[in-house]
């Protein structure tokens, strides 16, 4: 039997974990796609549009989000909406030299090929449509912007702009002549036959760039369009952002701060952004101006996203994930160890589903112990990720504790003296893996600080002796409060602790 077979046998056309990016799973998001409380309020009234921030954890659902409103803005043809994801950084040295002009001139090239491509596909009289002095402006910023285009935007464009009707797609679909000639050919349908290389370059239109975008954004309402969503999203997946919090924000700094641009009459901009950038929009950005929303999930949602997606793989014929395993506490514990993120727990199911078929494929239930097999092999990957360096992560392992203080680590041998332990966890502190949780007293001695791991997949990692039953029956904690239900983690045999969020005493 293959895996495939495997698969199959569980009632699923495709293998529902297989992707954990919303890019990927186009066909099926609609399905399993779970509203965040706040979906409806970035979406808003888009004919009076509001710029927002979205803040979330990498695979928490942002990019989920920013699909979903491309697909809802395109049952109607009066929305247009532009995808920032693909950043162009190939001709950039630094990151710090990214200004406006560079993201105006892309996305002014966007909008004028969404405009060329509403009048080729409309009813509109151009030429009656727009006087000739506007005529005149229209070609001047067309050469401008689309004469000489860079290799790399052709892909770009068709990527972006995800509500221009099939027809104009096809129009661009595969640039065989350069953007001028298809210009040509559409202002010659139009009855004025262009030839953009004959046009004179305006020098202050070339200097003219924010100008210039909200006076291209008038154009499109002129051609019918009522609104315009500018979708920002993967700033930290760019050559030079990557896993740099402060490296993602300088790539979108200059558009955050402009608050004339982003406040363009029927022009909003959605900014998906990983949370770690949080700590300096929060400085940058107006609040007040552009609304910020931050995407948590819960355990129910996370259920139901699983429920959701396991239905929509299987065209009904598995209905709930729960089917798939053997109690209500594994399906608890898998979520656990996603840390509430759509995407680990995708990837979590895959690692299970992976290991089922290794050990036994006729099975139609994960089994508990593959389950707590596949949770320990996700946890190293895990950390690997998380703490790149192999020192650093040699450490952890030997720290043995998930709460601790300075001296504990020292008396552990984890390293030779207080300085030398303070160096090992700084890494872990500023990334937010480890937290100080309060201060521990001591007989005839100053109270020193006691921190504790903040992700249940270091927090594993750093009790290697323990076995995953072991681990969560008893470092792992859940709070009693209905109204709370907070999940930490601490050596409970050492200590008594209270719930960080809501400080009600814990009892392992």
């Amino acid at each position: 039997m293959s895996l495939e077979e495997y698969w199959k046998s569980l009632g699923f056309l495709s293998n529902p974990f297989q992707f954990s990016n919303a890019d990927k799973e186009v066909e099926f998001l609609s399905e399993y796609f779970i509203k965040p409380d706040y979906f409806e309020d970035v979406w808003g009234d888009p004919y009076n549009p509001v710029s927002n921030i979205i803040y979330a954890p990498r695979g928490g659902g942002k990019t989920a989000q920013r699909i979903m409103i491309e697909k809802r803005a395109k049952l109607t043809d009066d929305i247009l909406t532009i995808t920032y994801t693909n950043h162009d950084l190939s001709q950039v040295v630094d990151i710090n030299h990214v200004d406006l002009q560079y993201h105006l001139t892309y996305l002014n090239r966007l909008m004028l090929l969404a405009f060329f491509s509403r009048i080729e596909t409309d009813d509109l009289k151009f030429a009656f449509a727009f006087n000739l002095t506007e005529r005149q402006y229209i070609y001047k910023l067309a050469r401008i912007y689309l004469y000489e285009t860079p290799a790399s935007f052709p892909n770009q464009a068709i990527a972006s702009l995800k509500t221009i009707s099939d027809h104009a797609i096809g129009l661009w679909n595969n640039f065989k002549e350069p953007i001028a000639n298809i210009i040509r050919q559409i202002s010659k349908a139009k009855g004025i036959e262009i030839d953009l290389s004959k046009v004179e370059i305006d020098k202050k239109l070339v200097m003219s760039h924010k100008d210039n975008f909200m006076n291209i954004s008038s154009l499109l309402r002129r051609v019918g369009y009522k609104s315009l969503m500018v979708l920002i999203d993967k700033v930290d997946e760019q050559s030079l952002t990557g896993n740099n919090p402060e490296a993602s924000f300088k790539l979108i700094e200059v558009l955050l701060k402009d608050l004339e641009l982003i406040e363009t009459p029927f022009v909003s901009f959605k900014f998906f952004l990983w949370d770690a950038i949080k700590q300096y929009t929060v400085v940058a950005a107006r609040p007040d101006r552009v609304f910020p929303y931050d995407l948590k999930w819960t355990w129910s949602q996370m259920q139901e996203m699983l429920n959701q997606r396991v239905k929509s793989y299987s065209k009904g014929k598995v209905t709930e994930f729960l089917s798939l395993v053997p109690s209500t506490k594994m399906l608890g514990r898998i979520i656990l160890f996603s840390e509430l993120s759509p995407r680990d727990c995708i990837r979590i199911c895959n690692r299970i589903l992976s290991e089922q078929f290794k050990t036994d494929p006729t099975s139609k239930v994960f089994t508990e112990d593959v389950i707590n097999q596949s949770l320990e092999i996700f946890c190293k990957e895990k950390a690997q990720e998380l703490i790149t360096n192999a020192n650093n992560l040699r450490y952890l392992t030997k720290t043995n504790r998930v709460s601790f203080t300075i001296e504990d680590l020292v008396k552990n041998k984890v390293a030779s003296d207080s300085p030398a332990v303070r160096n090992i966890i700084y890494p872990w502190t500023t990334a937010g893996y480890l937290k100080k949780i309060g201060l521990q007293s001591r007989k005839h001695a100053k109270a020193v600080n006691e921190y504790a791991f903040q992700d249940i997949r270091l927090a594993y990692m750093a009790c290697p002796t323990l076995t995953i039953e072991e681990f969560v029956r008893s470092k792992a904690y859940r709070c009693r409060i209905a109204s709370c239900r907070e999940v930490f983690y601490r050596d409970f045999d050492s200590g008594d602790y209270t719930c960080p969020q809501c400080n009600t005493a814990a009892y392992s």
